[in-house]
């Protein structure tokens, strides 16, 4: 149960903290990392003096997104309509409030990941967005809607596949502040203590208020449906041809030809 080998896991003064620890890969999600995310996170909930968790990612960025670096299993749509990811009803569904601490890029699914969560923090170099938009798969699980300003922000990140810098970003609404780098401990640790101020069972009950708020948005049902649809544009003409140049000439050309080609 103490084991993990994607991420590290830590109790301080009532926080359960976990750092994604995949930074060779810019803390790329691959399945064993979400599976021990999800572990670490029911972990948290069942210890009964955490009263925060707080996840980061170690080295150069939060998180780049879901592992596209290798050929995936040979499965069928229906297999890929059939799992679903659960790391983010992970976190929505917790009892505890789960903040994210972004120091670099927070991107495609690491920018779901990081939005999820119940308040964010990023430091001014930090970078937002869904570039996987640019090889036709909308980001399954649709958060962004739920946590922007306006749907227009929602509807400029995904139409464009755009990367967004942290003020933007805070602008939009994805995040709760921006703070300089070499800041972010100490502005996390602060809300850490205003949150332990207020009793444990007010703050559930608080959290599982506005997920009903936006259950009755339809945030979970959106959610099942955009994961339909993730699974279907996996066979997109555009998913495809990304997928032929990744396994013929490497990821790099395949990023490349992704945000440097027009497509119909």
């Amino acid at each position: 149960m103490g084991t993990y080998n994607n991420l590290e896991y830590a109790v301080d003064d009532g926080v359960a903290r976990i750092a994604l620890d995949r930074p060779d890969t810019l803390n790329a999600l691959n399945p064993q990392l979400l599976r021990e995310l999800e572990a670490a996170i029911d972990r948290a909930a069942a210890t009964e003096d955490v009263r925060v968790v707080v996840l980061r990612g170690n080295g150069r960025a939060f998180s780049s997104g879901y592992d596209i670096s290798e050929a995936e299993v040979e499965r069928s749509t229906d297999e890929h309509i059939l799992d679903q990811r659960t790391h983010l009803e992970t976190i929505f569904s917790a009892r505890l409030p789960v903040i994210a601490a972004v120091d670099g890029p927070a991107v495609a699914g690491g920018c779901n990941l990081a939005i999820c969560c119940d308040l964010t923090f990023a430091t001014e170099r930090s970078e937002f967005g869904y570039p996987d938009m640019h090889f036709g798969e909308p980001p399954p699980k649709f958060v962004l809607p739920f946590v922007t300003d306006s749907l227009k922000d929602a509807r400029e990140l995904l139409y464009s596949g755009k990367t967004v810098d942290a003020a933007t970003a805070d602008e939009m609404g994805l995040v709760n502040r921006v703070v300089p780098e070499g800041e972010l401990d100490e502005t996390v640790d602060a809300e850490v203590d205003m949150i332990k101020k207020t009793p444990s069972t007010a703050v559930a009950i608080a959290k599982d208020l506005l997920n009903g708020v936006q259950e009755t948005q339809g945030f979970r049902r959106y959610g099942r449906i955009d994961e339909y649809v993730g699974a279907l544009t996996m066979e997109s003409t555009a998913a495809e041809r990304f997928r032929e140049i990744r396994d013929e000439e490497g990821l790099q050309a395949a990023l490349d030809w992704m945000h440097k080609s027009d497509k119909p």
